[in-house]
Protein backbone atom coordinates (compact mmCIF):
# COMPACT_ATOMS: atom_id res chain seq x y z
CA UNK A 1 0.00 0.00 0.00
CA UNK A 2 1.35 3.41 -0.94
CA UNK A 3 0.28 6.77 0.47
CA UNK A 4 1.41 10.19 -0.67
CA UNK A 5 1.94 13.22 1.56
CA UNK A 6 2.92 15.91 -0.90
CA UNK A 7 6.05 14.56 -2.57
CA UNK A 8 6.73 12.05 0.21
CA UNK A 9 5.76 8.45 -0.46
CA UNK A 10 4.86 6.17 2.44
CA UNK A 11 5.11 2.52 1.37
CA UNK A 12 3.70 -0.19 3.62
CA UNK A 13 4.40 -3.86 2.85
CA UNK A 14 1.63 -6.37 3.49
CA UNK A 15 3.98 -8.29 5.79
CA UNK A 16 4.57 -5.19 7.88
CA UNK A 17 0.87 -5.13 8.78
CA UNK A 18 0.76 -8.92 9.14
CA UNK A 19 3.59 -8.93 11.69
CA UNK A 20 2.10 -5.98 13.61
CA UNK A 21 -1.27 -7.78 13.70
CA UNK A 22 0.33 -11.04 14.92
CA UNK A 23 2.29 -9.20 17.59
CA UNK A 24 -0.88 -7.41 18.70
CA UNK A 25 -2.79 -10.70 18.93
CA UNK A 26 -0.02 -12.51 20.81
CA UNK A 27 0.71 -9.56 23.07
CA UNK A 28 -1.24 -9.90 26.29
CA UNK A 29 0.69 -7.36 28.36
CA UNK A 30 0.25 -4.46 25.89
CA UNK A 31 4.01 -4.40 25.35
CA UNK A 32 3.64 -3.71 21.63
CA UNK A 33 3.27 -0.01 22.41
CA UNK A 34 6.63 -0.09 24.20
CA UNK A 35 8.25 -1.37 21.01
CA UNK A 36 6.45 0.82 18.48
CA UNK A 37 6.96 4.17 20.22
CA UNK A 38 10.77 3.90 20.53
CA UNK A 39 11.00 2.80 16.88
CA UNK A 40 8.90 5.81 15.83
CA UNK A 41 11.05 8.11 17.99
CA UNK A 42 14.13 6.60 16.35
CA UNK A 43 12.87 7.17 12.80
CA UNK A 44 11.62 10.66 13.64
CA UNK A 45 15.16 11.45 14.81
CA UNK A 46 16.46 10.56 11.35
CA UNK A 47 13.70 12.58 9.66
CA UNK A 48 14.33 15.60 11.89
CA UNK A 49 18.04 15.71 11.01
CA UNK A 50 17.24 15.25 7.32
CA UNK A 51 14.84 18.20 7.55
CA UNK A 52 17.39 20.33 9.44
CA UNK A 53 20.00 19.55 6.76
CA UNK A 54 17.40 20.37 4.07
CA UNK A 55 17.73 16.94 2.49
CA UNK A 56 14.41 16.06 0.84
CA UNK A 57 12.94 12.67 1.72
CA UNK A 58 11.51 10.74 -1.22
CA UNK A 59 10.14 7.66 0.53
CA UNK A 60 9.65 5.97 3.88
CA UNK A 61 9.29 2.22 3.39
CA UNK A 62 7.76 0.12 6.19
CA UNK A 63 8.90 -3.50 5.76
CA UNK A 64 8.58 -6.42 8.21
CA UNK A 65 12.11 -6.11 9.60
CA UNK A 66 13.00 -2.51 8.89
CA UNK A 67 11.91 1.00 8.13
CA UNK A 68 13.94 2.51 5.31
CA UNK A 69 14.17 6.23 4.56
CA UNK A 70 15.18 7.12 1.01
CA UNK A 71 16.23 10.65 0.14
CA UNK A 72 16.07 12.52 -3.15
CA UNK A 73 19.80 13.26 -2.86
CA UNK A 74 21.93 10.92 -4.96
CA UNK A 75 24.76 10.92 -2.43
CA UNK A 76 25.27 12.55 0.96
CA UNK A 77 28.60 13.91 2.13
CA UNK A 78 30.23 11.87 4.89
CA UNK A 79 29.49 14.41 7.67
CA UNK A 80 25.82 14.52 6.63
CA UNK A 81 25.60 10.75 6.37
CA UNK A 82 27.11 10.39 9.84
CA UNK A 83 24.71 12.99 11.26
CA UNK A 84 21.69 11.19 9.79
CA UNK A 85 22.95 7.77 10.95
CA UNK A 86 23.55 9.02 14.51
CA UNK A 87 20.23 10.87 14.73
CA UNK A 88 17.98 7.89 15.47
CA UNK A 89 20.16 6.63 18.29
CA UNK A 90 20.45 10.16 19.69
CA UNK A 91 16.65 10.55 19.62
CA UNK A 92 16.21 7.31 21.61
CA UNK A 93 18.87 8.30 24.15
CA UNK A 94 17.32 11.77 24.55
CA UNK A 95 13.85 10.25 25.00
CA UNK A 96 15.15 7.84 27.66
CA UNK A 97 16.97 10.67 29.45
CA UNK A 98 13.92 12.95 29.27
CA UNK A 99 11.65 10.24 30.69
CA UNK A 100 14.15 9.45 33.43
CA UNK A 101 14.52 13.10 34.47
CA UNK A 102 10.92 14.31 34.16
CA UNK A 103 8.47 11.44 34.48
CA UNK A 104 7.23 9.64 37.53
CA UNK A 105 9.26 6.42 37.56
CA UNK A 106 6.43 3.91 37.35
CA UNK A 107 6.85 0.47 35.87
CA UNK A 108 5.48 1.73 32.54
CA UNK A 109 7.93 4.62 32.46
CA UNK A 110 10.79 2.27 33.26
CA UNK A 111 9.68 -0.03 30.43
CA UNK A 112 9.63 2.91 28.01
CA UNK A 113 13.10 4.00 29.16
CA UNK A 114 14.39 0.42 28.76
CA UNK A 115 12.76 0.10 25.33
CA UNK A 116 14.36 3.35 24.11
CA UNK A 117 17.75 2.22 25.39
CA UNK A 118 17.33 -1.21 23.79
CA UNK A 119 16.40 0.29 20.41
CA UNK A 120 19.37 2.68 20.63
CA UNK A 121 21.87 -0.03 21.59
CA UNK A 122 20.55 -2.50 19.01
CA UNK A 123 20.82 0.11 16.26
CA UNK A 124 24.37 0.93 17.33
CA UNK A 125 25.53 -2.60 16.48
CA UNK A 126 28.07 -2.18 13.66
CA UNK A 127 26.33 -4.67 11.41
CA UNK A 128 24.35 -4.64 8.20
CA UNK A 129 22.02 -1.75 7.56
CA UNK A 130 21.70 -0.80 11.20
CA UNK A 131 22.82 2.71 12.10
CA UNK A 132 26.02 1.36 13.65
CA UNK A 133 26.74 -0.47 10.40
CA UNK A 134 26.14 2.75 8.45
CA UNK A 135 28.42 4.68 10.80
CA UNK A 136 31.14 2.04 10.53
CA UNK A 137 30.87 1.93 6.75
CA UNK A 138 31.00 5.73 6.48
CA UNK A 139 34.07 5.97 8.73
CA UNK A 140 35.79 3.17 6.80
CA UNK A 141 34.99 4.93 3.51
CA UNK A 142 36.66 8.07 4.86
CA UNK A 143 39.79 6.22 6.01
CA UNK A 144 40.27 3.47 3.41
CA UNK A 145 39.81 2.71 -0.28
CA UNK A 146 36.29 1.41 -1.12
CA UNK A 147 37.15 -2.31 -1.40
CA UNK A 148 39.11 -2.24 1.89
CA UNK A 149 36.28 -0.30 3.59
CA UNK A 150 33.73 -2.87 2.44
CA UNK A 151 35.87 -5.77 3.70
CA UNK A 152 36.52 -4.13 7.09
CA UNK A 153 32.83 -3.41 7.46
CA UNK A 154 31.91 -7.02 6.71
CA UNK A 155 34.58 -8.47 9.01
CA UNK A 156 33.53 -6.28 11.94
CA UNK A 157 29.88 -7.16 11.29
CA UNK A 158 30.63 -10.87 11.39
CA UNK A 159 32.81 -10.48 14.50
CA UNK A 160 29.83 -8.86 16.22
CA UNK A 161 27.18 -11.21 14.86
CA UNK A 162 29.00 -14.53 15.39
CA UNK A 163 28.89 -14.45 19.22
CA UNK A 164 25.30 -13.14 19.14
CA UNK A 165 24.30 -15.99 16.84
CA UNK A 166 26.11 -18.51 19.07
CA UNK A 167 24.34 -17.08 22.14
CA UNK A 168 20.95 -17.35 20.44
CA UNK A 169 21.57 -21.00 19.53
CA UNK A 170 22.85 -21.75 23.05
CA UNK A 171 19.73 -20.18 24.58
CA UNK A 172 17.51 -22.26 22.31
CA UNK A 173 19.40 -25.44 23.24
CA UNK A 174 18.98 -24.61 26.93
CA UNK A 175 15.22 -24.38 26.48
CA UNK A 176 14.77 -20.62 26.35
CA UNK A 177 12.10 -20.45 23.65
CA UNK A 178 12.74 -16.93 22.37
CA UNK A 179 13.56 -16.82 18.67
CA UNK A 180 13.93 -13.03 18.51
CA UNK A 181 17.72 -12.91 18.89
CA UNK A 182 18.20 -15.74 16.38
CA UNK A 183 15.93 -14.08 13.81
CA UNK A 184 17.67 -10.72 14.31
CA UNK A 185 21.07 -12.34 13.76
CA UNK A 186 19.91 -14.12 10.60
CA UNK A 187 18.39 -10.89 9.26
CA UNK A 188 21.57 -8.93 9.99
CA UNK A 189 23.80 -11.56 8.37
CA UNK A 190 21.61 -11.37 5.25
CA UNK A 191 21.92 -7.56 5.19
CA UNK A 192 25.70 -7.84 5.47
CA UNK A 193 25.98 -10.44 2.72
CA UNK A 194 23.66 -8.77 0.24
CA UNK A 195 24.50 -5.16 0.88
CA UNK A 196 25.24 -3.20 -2.28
Amino acid sequence: MTLRLGQLRLVFDFWFFAIIACLALLNRQALLLYLILPVLIHELGHLLVLACLRIPVAEVHFAPASITIRTRAAHLSYPRELAVACAGVAANLLAAFFLWRTAFLSMRTMLMIAANLAVALFNLLPAGRLDGGQILRCLCDILFPPHVARNISRIVSFLILTPLFALSVLLLLRGVANFTLLLCCVYLVITVLFRE
